[in-house]
């Protein structure tokens, strides 16, 4: 599976809307994968491969990070591998998390940060029920030497909390 991550973490394409730059060999990858699989608690992150129903191969990842318990608020972040991107991977995976989040967790506001230019990933979010809420915040995220900016994306569970 880590393979697998990694043909995702050091395609340039897949990352290059990311809060880190892609990894440039399989230690790299493999050191994003040890933060990202840490379950002291699944109350500040979790993260799920995304794999292929038919040969079990992972394509990708989908996780929540910055949960706050009290205000019943996180984060998601997701990747797919670009080959298996538009095949309605992605918006299955984000919708498992989402009912597990809202259900599981009792998550009442439910965020993606989305750089401005990724149309994709904005069209996501939006099919699952998210409005943009602000943005583009500039400067952001922190990425290698550079700074990338994020709009706001946020679904919240009315009915389900």
């Amino acid at each position: 599976m880590h393979t697998d991550l990694h043909a995702c973490f050091c395609d340039e394409s897949a990352m290059r809307f990311w809060n880190f730059p892609a990894s440039k060999t399989m230690a790299e990858t493999e050191k994003a994968l040890v933060w990202l699989s840490k379950t002291t608690s699944p109350y500040d992150h979790l993260a799920w491969a995304i794999c292929r129903r038919s040969n079990g191969r992972c394509i990708g990842m989908v996780a929540y990070h910055h949960k706050d318990a009290y205000h019943r608020r996180l984060q998601l972040g997701y990747i797919v591998a670009p080959k298996h991107q538009r095949s309605g991977f992605g918006t299955e995976a984000v919708r498992a998390v989402l009912d597990y989040c809202a259900g599981a967790l009792h998550a009442h506001r439910i965020e993606a940060w989305i750089h401005p230019d990724n149309v994709a990933s904005t069209r996501l979010v939006e099919r699952l029920g998210f409005r943009c809420e602000g943005g583009p915040s500039t400067d952001y995220w922190r990425i290698g030497d550079g700074y990338a900016s994020v709009m706001i994306y946020v679904l919240i569970n009315h009915d389900r909390v």
